[in-house]
Order: C-alpha cells, then sequence, then structure tokens
C-alpha cells in the first residue's frame, strides 16, 4: 500500500487516511518526477486541523513502509468548498529554477557536474565520465548546463546517460545499465509474474519523420562555413532519400568531428518506434529504465526505453501507463 507522509517542523505525519487518487510520472526529457494527489477539505471551522499540508512542504511517497522518495510541494488547487489537490516535484525542481555562473578548464565531464552540484549543496553519485569539459556557462540553468555536459559527453562516447533524483541523491547513470524486470504478485499467497505480462491497450506506431541518415559537423562560428567532417548511409539514402542533420561545434572539439559524425549518425539513422501500453503499476517502472518486452500481437519484441511512466493508485489499485522506444 503506498503511503504519503508529510516532513514538516522535524515530525513525520501520515496524511495518507485523507488522500484519494494519487499519482505520479516521470518522462526521460525532464529532469524530476511529479506526485499529485487529491486531499480532503472543506471550509468548515471543525476541518482546520486536517487542513495540514501547505505550499512549500515536503512530503514523502513510502510503499509497504519501502521509501521511494521525497517531493516538494509546489502547487495547491482548491476545488470550490470541497476538496484540494496538490502538485509536487522531486527535489530536482530546484535545478529547473536556479541560474549560475560557472567556468570548466579541461575538467572531466563528472568533476564539472560534482563542482556544478557542490555549488547548490546537491547530494550526488555520478558515474564516471572523462570527456573533457572547457566551457564558460553565464545565466544559465543549472539542469540545462548538466544536459549540455551529457550532450557532450554523447557526441564524444555515443553512451547516453540517465540524470534522476533517488531518495534526496541526484544520480547519474549509465542508461544501458539500467536494465529491470518488475516481479509482482497480487497476494501473498499467489505465484509471482513479471510485471510485462499484463500488458493491455497496446498500441505500436513507425515513422522516418526524426529520421536523419547524413550528419554534417561544422563550426560554431557564424563566420566560418568550415566543415570538420561528415558521415552517411547511401543505402538509406537511396531507399528514404537525403535526411541532413548539421551539427555544430566549437574549435576545442574538432578533433572529435568524426566521433561526433558517426556517433550522431547512428542514433539518428533509423526508424522511430513508439509503443505505448499499460500494465500492472511496479515502482521500478521509471523514465530511462529499459525493459525487455515479448509482446507478438503487436510486435512488442525485445528492449525498450521507458521515454514515459505515468503511476495511478485509485482504490488501492495500481497501474502504469509507458511509452516505449525501442532500443
Amino acid at each position: 500500500m503506498h503511503q504519503i507522509l508529510l516532513m514538516k517542523n522535524g515530525k513525520k505525519q501520515n496524511v495518507t487516511q485523507l488522500i484519494g487518487s494519487l499519482a505520479w510520472s516521470s518522462n526521460i526529457d525532464a529532469l524530476g518526477e511529479e506526485l499529485s494527489f487529491n486531499y480532503a477539505y472543506n471550509d468548515s471551522q471543525f476541518f482546520k486541523k486536517w487542513d495540514l499540508i501547505e505550499v512549500g512542504d515536503q512530503v514523502a511517497l513510502f510503499n509497504e513502509g519501502k521509501f521511494l522518495n521525497y517531493y516538494v510541494v509546489i502547487t495547491d488547487a482548491m476545488n470550490g468548498r470541497f476538496g484540494k489537490s496538490f502538485t509536487c516535484f522531486d527535489r530536482s525542481w530546484y535545478l529547473n529554477k536556479n541560474e549560475t555562473v560557472i567556468q570548466f578548464k579541461k575538467a572531466a565531464a563528472s568533476q564539472a557536474i560534482a563542482k556544478l552540484l557542490d555549488k547548490f549543496g546537491v547530494k550526488h553519485q555520478i558515474a564516471s565520465m572523462p570527456t573533457l569539459i572547457t566551457k564558460i556557462y553565464k545565466e544559465e540553468l543549472v539542469s540545462d548546463i548538466i544536459a549540455d555536459i551529457l550532450e557532450q559527453v554523447y557526441q564524444e562516447t555515443k553512451q547516453r546517460y540517465r540524470v534522476e533524483m533517488n531518495k534526496g541523491i541526484l544520480t547519474i547513470q549509465k542508461m544501458s545499465d539500467l536494465v529491470i524486470n518488475p516481479i509482482s504478485r497480487l497476494s501473498d499467497n499467489t505465484y509471482a509474474f513479471p510485471v510485462t505480462d499484463t500488458i493491455s491497450n497496446p498500441s505500436r506506431e513507425r515513422s522516418i519523420e526524426e529520421m536523419k541518415n547524413k550528419v554534417i559537423v561544422v563550426s560554431e562560428d557564424e563566420k566560418s562555413t568550415k566543415v570538420f567532417a561528415e558521415a552517411s548511409d547511401p543505402k538509406s539514402i537511396s531507399k528514404y532519400g537525403q535526411l541532413t542533420d548539421v551539427v555544430t561545434v566549437d574549435k576545442k572539439n574538432a578533433s572529435q568531428a568524426r566521433n561526433i559524425a558517426a556517433n550522431t549518425l547512428s542514433e539518428m539513422n533509423k526508424m522511430g518506434e513508439t509503443i505505448s501500453c499499460e500494465m500492472i503499476g511496479h515502482d521500478e517502472i521509471r523514465a530511462g529504465r529499459i525493459l525487455n518486452m515479448n509482446e507478438p500481437v503487436t510486435g512488442i519484441v525485445g528492449k525498450y526505453l521507458i521515454k514515459s511512466a505515468s503511476h495511478t493508485v485509485n482504490n488501492g489499485i495500481h497501474k502504469v501507463s509507458v511509452e516505449l522506444e525501442a532500443v
């Protein structure tokens, strides 16, 4: 059973009995997880002692006594005289709201991100990333700086990383390491089964809308048209027509131009495939994880990256809707 605890004035208070529907979601393109819930409320003086949650408070999500994550209450909404709803985000929300100025000179990417987070007192656990970062950032959001550094890492190494707040610690891990096989059971006296066996309402879409089969790496200098490297796939061009992507780099990264061109082509020279489906909920299912799927009716077979995950708990029933991408 999922529970919400209010963390306020150094105390913990279980407010689960005052909460109706509960939902939380994550997205591969966003830093931070969103939590929302309905809250019992009326404007009579007799209910004031139960009007406990305020904007700026922190709550914690638990399941069967296991701590899952902290969230900050960002907004509350009144629904007439009766009922409130709250929207919360995990603590990485602050990284989306703070700008800074910082300079890196030949700093390993992981060390650069650690230095940035230390400025804001954010606890972190970061995978080693030796890519050297030399850049000055001014008036940029902390989250955007992290995203830019990770993009430089990807261009050099073809390795994607997942950034997320995990129990109050900002973690950055190789996405390829985040393969999960969530197992569930309906009750203590029933057999355990893979959650992916409970797929319902599956849909599958394939498209070349975002495909690129030629990549040109050029100088970011507006006064220069110098081409550092090119990469292309003649067979793909013959079949689908030429689809070109231009990548700009500064002089410091010109030596990596061939790698950047090859890695970008490898990433983008493929047919896009988007899957959506529902299944029994499991707390391990989060954006950035990789699932092994086997749904032969729609051909959803193999490894799929979770692009988004939307959990709901209503009347004690936990479900999750996911959007997947083939990897």
